[in-house]
């Protein structure tokens, strides 16, 4: 440094008028020298800082990692302190950058299944996915042990899924959970507060848990699905979330078991049927609780949509209707692009769950996925190899050890194919109208990808990842968001009930079928019934009745029972008996009235059909259609609804005398006052009745109808939608009185083996109990030693008929009433009992 002054200092001298120039030359090199000084120093702490991190991040030495519990002092540095994980985001660096764990311990991570079918095990699945990829483990795919866990995927040799660019893509393992020696330790695997903290948790928390659990994690999920901040909604942030919906890329059907959706089929362009895919799912997945699914739809919708906007998206209408898609099919349709005039010019997709038969409304108008062809092939080829071979999992070696066919996983394949090729036909359509609170449905929003999110009802409710609520769709493109007020005095009368029948008409017109059923049949010297399959309905049937020597009457089919691959099998017709023969009030009585059904002067039509020798599956979610067919087809019925069977309501009320008793209500019309209905209900139970099905016909008053909800609510009523646009015109007003038979029938069959006695009566009729508390005890007891004794099945009593209910009172009349209930009107006893 001196020679060079020495040098500046001598040139200095020679060229005085530089001096400037060189003085401010002198002064930039220092001024560079210092920066790039400052330049090294800061970085070096830079360098430092970022060491101690990924030592702590790494689970380095104890002395150097940095605590990442609690902001405590790091030794040796001043307490400054750290960004958090927001401030990291904000600027601009992931957590995928930030978490970079050395390879220590095995790194893996597993989940425990739990008894969802198959599209909840698929959503577990690809939650189990996202959290090895964003943890950066080797995913171990638990084995699958039972029936419900099944998904086909170890299986390979059933050819259900391409899994090719899933495992190209991600670190799977699918065969270690098949080790004997393969255990998780107990600290290990995950509560369910822990795996839903996890993701959220950051590098910070991973780090812990790679400390504690550096060879294995398992999220445990035995306890259910793994939501966090919405249902049905992903963990962890926008980074991870997004990581899971990019599985969804790389999932893919086999090409041979693809090619059966729709959408590989001509007349799916062709004919319009792009335009719309729908998913018909009913609550309970065959059950009917329009409580279990309203609420299930709007804890989904709550949970993604801003409180000021529940009313638009949310509202009661589209929250029921979307329980029972085709009682308002146009209401359920949110975008205007995909609104149809009429109802008969939509076209569309169907994945439907089986329990309603959507031929009866929209005959022609949809297309629907089918798996026939392709069981036949893999029936097939198991023919031609090794049965039992073919089975990885624990599930399909305990179903084929030892067999030579496939006929032990048929059905279990046969429902995995049809739910599959229902969830991929949801895809390719413009529209989605689905199910709120499906897995199915779900799935189906996650495979379309979020590009596609508001070309549907529901998609663009589960994807915001940046955003705590979803972002709605433009106003201007959106259709029946006006909410409750407007539209819920135009909801379509079977959505304020909670039993849909199925009311198919022959193709005759002759008859009608209520619904099809599963009728427990005690068999003689057996400790278990047999399930019958059997048929409701009233009307006119081919059957011929004939009398033998000893005067009996013998009733004789004159048509077929048929469920799928089960034929023309013999069908018995049991008739209601009557004062006169079978042949009398089946065929001779009621000639005055114009219909083929029940009517008054005893004409007894209603009946149950049999088919004793079809076999009931009960490990079949969906069973196909029930077919009646007389051989010259001149009489026809197919009814493909769900198996109505006995299900319990309410509470186990019990009247003094330890019986319980179902008030079967026959088809109710004509009351707009709610002051009766509350009155009839509460004097009923205070006597003893335990639960009361109202079928009705024309009750829809809305003043009626929030009482009835009320009830519905307490669980001491089913409404059943009995009117005549339901019934197909079956309770009009000629017959509706007369179809009180088809549903004593209908309440008798459903609550059988539930209840011990069962109680009908009309709206305009009160059952008196025994003095002195008017309880329904001592009634029910002189039924039993009937029963008992001579061998009675029913029994009558006292009754009060209510008929000026119906009667407008004079002024006086009213007047004399003021303050007093109206049972206190009537006194008339109607019959004796006996």
């Amino acid at each position: 440094m001196t020679s060079i002054s020495n040098s500046w200092s001598s040139k200095a001298k020679n060229k005085p008028k530089n001096v400037f120039f060189r003085n401010s030359l002198l002064f930039l090199v220092w001024a560079s020298i210092i920066l790039s000084m400052s330049t090294l120093i800061l970085s070096w702490i830079a360098i430092e800082n970022d060491v101690a991190v990924k030592e702590g991040l790494h689970g380095g030495n104890k002395d150097t990692a940095l605590d990442l519990r609690s902001p405590k002092k790091t030794r040796g540095k001043r307490n400054r302190p750290e960004k958090d994980e927001k401030a990291q985001h904000d600027s601009g660096i992931s957590n995928n950058q930030i978490y970079q764990p050395t390879q220590k311990g095995k790194r893996l991570l597993t989940y425990k299944r739990f008894g969802g079918r198959l599209n909840n095990q698929l959503f577990q699945f690809i939650t189990a996915l996202q959290h090895a990829k964003v943890l950066k483990r080797t995913f171990v795919v638990p084995d699958e042990v039972r029936e419900v866990e099944w998904t086909g995927m170890f299986d390979t040799s059933f050819g259900i899924w391409d899994l090719s660019s899933l495992n190209k893509a991600y670190d799977i393992d699918w065969t270690t959970a098949f080790s004997p020696n393969f255990e998780v330790p107990e600290e290990c695997v995950l509560s369910p507060r822990d795996g839903a903290k996890l993701l959220k948790g950051g590098p910070k928390l991973w780090v812990e848990w790679d400390k504690k659990c550096p060879d294995i994690i398992d999220l445990a999920g035995n306890t259910g699905l793994l939501f966090c901040d919405g249902q049905h909604q992903f963990c962890g942030d926008a980074e991870a979330q997004e990581m899971a919906y990019d599985i969804y890329k790389h999932l893919k059907l086999s090409p041979s078991l693809l090619q059966y959706i729709p959408s590989k089929s001509k007349e799916f362009k062709d004919q319009g049927f792009d335009e719309l895919a729908v998913h018909s799912r009913r609550a309970g997945e065959g059950g009917y609780s329009w409580e279990l699914c309203i609420k299930g739809n709007k804890r989904t919708c709550s949970g993604h949509v801003d409180t000021a906007d529940l009313g638009k998206y949310c509202d009661e209408r589209t929250m029921k209707g979307n329980c029972a898609v085709w009682l308002d099919f146009d209401y359920q349709i949110k975008s205007k692009k995909f609104l149809k005039k009429k109802r008969d010019q939509y076209k569309f997709v169907l994945a439907s769950d089986g329990t309603h038969d959507w031929s009866i409304d929209f005959d022609g108008q949809f297309i629907v996925a089918n798996n026939t062809e392709w069981l036949l092939k893999i029936e097939k080829k198991a023919k031609e190899r090794d049965v039992e071979g073919m089975a990885i999992s624990t599930y399909a070696k305990s179903k084929l050890r030892g067999q030579k066919d496939l006929s032990k996983i048929k059905s279990t394949l046969d429902a995995l194919s049809a739910t599959l090729l229902d969830l991929f036909s949801l895809v390719d359509s413009k529209y989605l109208l689905g199910a709120y609170y499906s897995t199915l449905s779900l799935n189906a929003c996650y495979f379309r990808g979020p590009d596609r999110m508001y070309d549907s009802n529901m998609c663009w409710m589960l994807m915001h990842p940046k955003s705590k609520y979803a972002i709605s769709p433009p106003l201007k493109n959106s259709a029946h968001i006006d909410g409750d007020s407007k539209n819920m005095n135009d909801l379509p009368a079977a959505l304020m009930s909670d039993v849909e029948h199925a009311f198919v008409r022959s193709n005759d017109g002759k008859f009608i079928a209520i619904d099809r059923y599963i009728i427990p049949y005690d068999i003689l010297r057996s400790r278990k019934p047999r399930d019958l399959i059997g048929v409701v309905g009233d009307g006119e049937v081919p059957l011929t009745i004939t009398t033998n020597e000893l005067g009996d009457e013998m009733i004789e089919a004159g048509f077929t029972c048929s469920m799928g691959n089960q034929l023309d099998t013999r069908a018995t017709v049991l008739l209601m008996k009557g004062d006169k023969t079978y042949e009398e009030h089946y065929f001779k009585r009621g000639e005055k009235y114009k219909t083929p059904f029940s009517t008054n002067g005893d004409r007894f039509r209603t009946l149950i059909i049999v088919c004793e020798e079809l076999f009931f599956d009960k490990s079949l979610s969906r069973h196909p259609p029930l077919i009646l067919k007389s051989p010259d087809s001149k009489f026809s019925l197919r009814i493909g609804s769900t198996f109505a069977r006995q299900m319990k309501e309410g509470d186990n009320v019990k009247n003094p005398h330890g019986k319980q008793l179902v008030h079967c209500l026959n088809p109710v019309y004509g009351l707009t006052d709610p002051r009766w209905i509350i009155e009839y209900l509460e004097y009923h139970r205070a006597i003893g009745v335990s639960h009361v099905h109202i079928y009705n016909v024309n009750l829809h008053a809305p003043s009626v109808q929030q009482v009835l909800e009320v009830y519905r609510r307490q669980k001491f009523i089913t409404r059943h939608d009995w009117s005549d646009n339901a019934s197909k015109g079956y309770t009009t007003h000629v017959t509706y009185e007369h179809a009180k038979w088809a549903a004593q029938t209908d309440c008798a069959i459903r609550n059988r083996r539930i209840y011990d006695y069962a109680l009908f009566s009309d709206i305009d009729e009160v059952a008196f109990g025994a003095l002195p508390d008017g309880k329904l005890g001592p009634a029910l007891d002189v039924c039993e030693k009937a029963k008992k004794n001579g061998g009675k099945v029913a029994c009558s009593f006292n009754s009060n008929t209510v008929t000026s209910i119906y009667t407008k009172l004079n002024d006086e009349e009213e007047a004399s009433m003021e303050n007093k209930l109206l049972l206190e009107r009537y006194n008339h006893v109607e019959a004796d009992p006996h």
